[in-house]
């Protein structure tokens, strides 16, 4: 009888950089750049040079996109984020100084200082807006564009970017998680579950199905790869809704108890660590390595004022190697490539309107 091959794990807690708790998170300030006024007038000297030199929001690349004395502080961030904690924020862009073409125009080139950008949406999207369109739980949609309360997830990306525009009148709070320690502490309570994570947990696409595949698929949460930990949490949702195809594989009692403590941990005082957006911060998160999710909210009546963030995805050209996993969501894990994203035959758009439903 042939033997079934159990998948590769650590032998003990991983640690590191990225393992963190809140505790010691909020001690230090070295994953935040606060924008000063000499900072602004360089983004805003980048975004006239790219309009004298009459490029499109998509063509900017990184050089396209000059900052001064920004710059060495952006790719101390970006080491931040590609190899430290796994997160970092600028705070402090004046949003309301700009209309909107001018607005992504700069939340682009920052961006290119950090990755390349992938599409979104079957929709070509390569700039998302959060914001809630009416969009519900059983609609068999994202939820993102809803007012509910997301649980811990990762993106189909190396990093995702959230830059605030609005704050909702009550919630949407963001909270965040290292996957790393979330990891390390289901070692130490259940060392018995924590192998569970490692097999394949079975969700739905929702409606976002590549050529060739099928409207679910399966990867682990966590996997062990040229001795680094990666992580990718479903949103609890989309595993819950895969009960909708009946020839799709249904999860197992251990597996769920499995992630039923895993999403007890990240609601943990020591390990979430809860921040509420302020218009002009822009959080970044890589996420093989940090989890996110946002709280229900309440939102304003006037279409102006509602909560409104702004979305990236990012590829990272020196990115960590990927299992081959990966690929089954991901389908491009090809390092230095634009990897990960919605793929799509549909032109990239940035679309202005931020009432723009991702599904058309």
């Amino acid at each position: 009888m042939e033997q079934r091959r159990e998948p590769a794990m650590p032998a003990g807690p991983v640690g590191g950089s990225a393992a963190w708790t809140v505790p010691q998170v909020i001690m230090r300030d070295d994953w935040i750049c606060r924008l000063s006024d000499s900072d602004v007038a360089e983004i805003d000297a980048a975004v006239a040079d790219s309009r004298a030199r009459g490029l499109a929001i998509t063509e900017i690349e990184r050089d396209d996109f000059p900052l001064d004395r920004l710059t060495a502080r952006l790719g101390a961030l970006r080491a931040q984020i590609r190899s430290g904690l796994g997160f970092g924020y600028i705070k402090g862009l004046p949003v309301w100084r700009y209309d909107r073409e001018t607005l992504l125009r700069i939340y682009w080139g920052l961006g290119r200082h950090i990755g390349d950008p992938v599409t979104q949406n079957r929709n070509g999207h390569l700039i998302a807006h959060v914001i809630d369109v009416g969009d519900r739980a059983g609609d068999n949609k994202r939820l993102t564009q809803s007012n509910a309360e997301l649980c811990f997830h990762a993106d189909s990306c190396d990093v995702v970017a959230l830059l605030c525009i609005n704050r909702a009148r009550e919630g949407g709070e963001s909270m965040i998680v290292s996957a790393v320690a979330v990891h390390d502490e289901m070692m130490r309570r259940r060392p018995d579950l924590l192998p569970e994570l490692y097999k394949p947990v079975y969700m739905d696409r929702r409606g976002e199905v590549p050529d060739g595949k099928l409207p679910w698929f399966g990867m682990p949460l966590f996997t062990w790869h040229r001795g680094q930990i990666n992580g990718y949490a479903p949103i609890r949702q989309y595993v819950e809704s895969l009960a909708r195809f009946p020839d799709a594989p249904r999860i197992s009692n251990a597996q769920m108890a499995a992630l039923d403590l895993f999403y007890e941990i990240c609601e943990e005082e020591e390990f979430c660590l809860r921040l509420q957006f302020e218009p002009g911060d822009i959080q970044f998160l890589q996420n093989h390595v940090v989890f996110h999710s946002r709280t229900g909210f309440t939102d304003w009546d006037e279409a102006e004022k509602k909560r409104h963030l702004i979305r990236l995805w990012l590829s990272l050209p020196d990115g960590r190697l990927l299992p081959d996993s990966y690929a089954e969501k991901w389908i491009n894990i090809e390092r230095g490539t634009r990897r990960g994203g919605v793929p799509t035959m549909t032109p990239p758009v940035i679309p202005l309107d931020p009432m723009a439903r991702a599904y058309g």
